[in-house]
């Protein structure tokens, strides 16, 4: 029965784990289009903010029989476009940096 769980959350955790690394991947193209406009392909926005982090968080609570609801956050908080990646825009809004070299 347990592997039953294990193998159900597994297969919810593999694609939310590719969602997010594909998040981290976007963000690093953008950036990098940003830095360098003259070798832009063209604009990159995400494609499922949170989603990768809610299959993941559900994943892991299916895997572990929901005993240990506390590790779900830890895919919440992973994901870019989740929790950490809101608090991170906030903070960016109220503390905007000066790249602009003089």
């Amino acid at each position: 029965m347990a592997l039953q769980y294990f193998l159900a959350g597994l297969i919810l955790f593999v694609p939310g784990a590719a969602m997010i690394f594909i998040n981290y991947y976007l963000i690093f193209k953008g950036r990098y289009n940003r830095k360098h406009p003259e070798k832009a392909d063209s604009y990159v926005p995400s494609g499922a903010p949170l989603y990768g982090g809610i299959l993941c968080a559900v994943g892991v609570l299916i895997s572990l029989q929901f005993k240990h609801k506390w590790l779900a956050l830890i895919p919440l908080l992973a994901d870019p476009g989740g929790i950490s990646g809101i608090v991170y825009c906030f903070i960016s809004e109220l503390f905007p940096r000066n790249d602009s070299k003089k």
